[in-house]
């Protein structure tokens, strides 16, 4: 019995740390910002999306490029498929 406890404590944890291949960086308002993905590793997507910039061609005005993301890390998973249309990420 104390087995079985420990394995659903295990795949609850696993399922609730939401690992992600493909961050899907939002803006605000939770519109799709960027994607950013490093081969299929799995990425803490908080930290990623927390200065990402899309990469557009924007210059701004401090010498750095791409539009802001700006959301403070908001974002959400996206699969392979999702993140072949969406816009990347500057490299971080």
């Amino acid at each position: 019995m104390r087995v079985l406890s420990v394995g659903l404590v295990l795949l609850a944890s696993a399922l609730t740390a939401q690992a992600c291949s493909y961050c899907q960086c939002l803006f605000p308002n939770g519109g799709h910002c960027c994607v950013y993905s490093v081969g299929g590793l799995n990425l803490d997507c908080t930290s990623v999306c927390r200065d990402a910039k899309r990469a557009d061609g924007v210059s701004n005005p401090d010498g750095t490029a791409g539009t802001a993301c700006a959301a403070g890390g908001k974002y959400k998973c996206a699969s392979a498929f999702t993140a072949l249309d969406r816009t990347p990420c500057y490299q971080l």
